[in-house]
């Protein structure tokens, strides 16, 4: 396989190129309407008045105005959306609260394939080899979309799009340095050969992680990008990338958990072929290989362990994208993945347990009294598991003028059990993970969520101005839990029953008057009320209030200055032992950038973030320190 798709990279990716004029459109850009514009919601271009969901776009502008260099900070950006650490590098991000620190309900698109992972869901943010420079824009759809991209697209669906290679040309190297020992190193360069265009990039990043706890990484990755044109009419793309991280989890102050040390490997690989059939027509083919091994040795009160786990996924899916008839735009696709996945710590044993899948989906899109725009959508699938699961979606979009438009929509969204879930039998315990024993002793159910929201899109002062206000109502059915079925077999059984409801209303804001300056608001309130039966607090799992801020304005001479603030309301996060308090913190960032020579550039930056008081990160009394980083990087085209 690896041959294979490596002769493919050889061979290049197609690409269209800044100085040919031809008729073929990137997919990304299939579709284009007026900007701005989105391409998550339904997998159709369409402007951001028309599209049928809530969405946060973060593009390079507000990433470099950030100052991170983690991906997943950038989520602290969209409002109702909570980051947190858990043992200072494992990265939690959710939408919504109802989650642990795997985040199963957010679904996550690099380029348009999932990064999921197969065993017990989320994202291993920490390793995923992509540097967060390479990326165009991230999408961001607030609310659940299984409509669309499937069963564990939840809570909300992530879509990161880096940058056509066409378009990124040259060299940069960059080095950070700041508190906590953290230094991360980057280089890359993007070249061309006739048609072919491509990114290569490496990364080194290490840091001592929070105070107290034992839980220093290091992390090598290499991310790339291939583009070629193989006709006017067809271009492939492919992405490779490859990480190694190692890294530390303990408790300095607890004899029990004196530390464990991990070593994780993990390939990433997709390819993809994009055919214009016409102006209006267009097929897409994807095929997604990831696969993520980890050797964990420790000691435990005494006890050895040695778990040495994998995770690979194989997708396949096809896309059509057509026009039926006039005011209509139509996609429907076909899929079939295979997971498989070896956790002999949490499943008994050291053999393997798989899972396939198929899918089918569709959406249309029609126009009708000039200013009403109706999206039908449904996605089917079939696993192993559970019987054929359907998710549909109703979406009615009103155009009232150029500035203003309203939307409601109502939707069926499900989370499908992972294989570590569906077969979870945790037989020798471990006082550092879990102290007892818990096994899955029936079929578990999707998880599913019925929603209603209505919103408003608003652009004022000649659309330097761009609102969007949100209130949803969420019920879910289903969800898991741990139980203990009596006092004398202290063995929790894994199943599902609980029954919550989520009332929330959300307000966003763009301003961005002129090319120097950037504004960037967001604030979220939402309730959550389950049974009083359940022995998971649903209802403390998401803050009440949450809110961000970001500011900047570029100087003349090259000079910037940015402001952040993000706040995060009390919480507890899914099987955690106890709430952790508000969270907020400022971020200064300070950059200049220099002029060497033609087409040659030197940036300097300082950034400082200051927690102003706050203790909890992910558990209660994480120390949380405030921070402050330098970084220099050149760039030549």
């Amino acid at each position: 396989m690896l041959r294979i798709v490596g002769l493919l990279a050889a061979l290049g990716s197609p690409l269209s190129r800044a100085d040919q004029q031809q008729p073929y459109q990137d997919a990304d850009d299939f579709f284009l309407a007026d900007a701005p514009a989105v391409l998550t919601a339904t997998r159709l271009k369409q402007p951001l008045a028309s599209a049928p969901a809530a969405v946060t776009v973060i593009d390079k502008a507000m990433i470099k105005a950030s100052g991170t260099k983690e991906i997943v900070e950038l989520f602290r950006l969209v409002p109702g959306m909570q980051v947190g650490y858990r043992r200072g590098h494992l990265a939690a991000a959710t939408y919504h609260g109802m989650s642990d620190e795997l985040a199963r309900g957010m679904q996550v698109l690099v380029d348009g394939h999932s990064i999921y992972n197969a065993s017990f869901g989320g994202v291993t943010w920490d390793d995923y080899p992509l540097l967060i420079e390479d990326i165009e824009r991230i999408e961001v759809i607030r609310g659940p979309n299984s409509a669309t991209y499937g069963p564990n697209s939840f809570l909300g669906v992530i879509n990161i799009i880096t940058t056509d290679t066409a378009h990124d040309q040259g060299g940069k190297a960059s080095f950070r340095a700041g508190s906590n020992d953290y230094y991360r190193g980057m280089g890359r360069y993007g070249g061309s050969w006739r048609d072919l265009s491509y990114r290569l990039s490496f990364l080194h990043q290490q840091d001592d992680g929070l105070e107290g706890l034992y839980d220093a990484r290091r992390v090598d990755a290499l991310s790339s990008r291939f583009d070629y044109r193989l006709t006017d009419r067809d271009v492939l793309q492919y992405n490779f990338g490859y990480s190694e991280d190692k890294s530390n989890v303990g408790d300095k102050g607890d004899p029990a958990d004196p530390g464990r040390s991990a070593q994780a490997n993990l390939l990433s690989q997709s390819f993809r072929w994009t055919h214009l059939k016409s102006a209006d027509e267009q097929l897409v083919l994807r095929l997604t290989h990831i696969r993520r091994e980890k050797d964990e040795r420790f000691e435990s009160l005494g006890m050895p362990i040695d778990n040495l786990t994998l995770t690979e996924r194989l997708d396949f899916e096809l896309q059509h994208v057509f026009q039926p008839f006039d005011q209509a735009r139509m996609m429907w696709g076909v899929g079939s993945r295979l997971d498989r996945t070896r956790l002999p710590l949490w499943l008994g044993d050291g053999d393997d347990k798989s899972n396939v899948l198929y899918r089918v989906f569709g959406n249309i899109e029609w126009t009708f009294l000039d200013d009403f725009i109706l999206n039908l959508g449904a996605l089917l699938e079939k696993n192993a598991y559970t019987d054929i699961d359907v998710s549909p979606k109703i979406a009615l979009n009103y155009l009232w003028s150029d500035q203003h438009s309203f939307r409601v929509m109502l939707s069926r969204a499900s989370r499908m059990p992972t294989i570590g879930e569906q077969n979870l039998d945790v037989q020798k315990t471990v006082h550092s993970i879990i102290p007892v024993r818990v096994r899955t002793e029936r079929t578990l159910k999707p998880v599913e969520v019925i929603s209603v929201e209505a919103g408003h899109h608003g652009q004022f002062f000649d659309h330097t101005l761009t609102t969007d206000i949100k209130l949803a109502h969420q019920r879910f059915r289903r969800l898991t839990q741990f139980v203990l079925p009596n006092a004398s077999e202290p063995v929790l059984e894994y199943t599902s029953a609980n029954v919550a409801n989520s009332l929330n209303a959300e307000l966003q804001l763009d301003y961005q008057p002129n090319q120097q300056t950037l504004l960037h608001m967001g604030y979220s309130w939402i309730n959550i009320d389950h049974d009083d039966g359940s022995h998971i607090d649903y209802a403390a799992s998401a803050p009440h209030h949450t809110a961000n801020i970001l500011a900047s304005y570029r100087f003349t001479e090259g000079w910037q200055t940015s402001v952040a603030y993000y706040y995060r309301g009390a919480m507890q996060y899914l099987r955690t032992p106890a709430p952790i308090g508000a969270f907020q913190r400022l971020d200064l960032i300070v950059q200049k950038s220099f002029k060497l020579a033609d087409k040659q550039t030197l940036n300097l930056a300082v950034v400082h973030q200051n927690n102003l008081g706050s203790n909890d990160e992910f558990l209660e009394g994480e120390q949380l320190s405030d921070e402050t980083f330098v970084e220099v990087s050149y760039r030549f085209e």
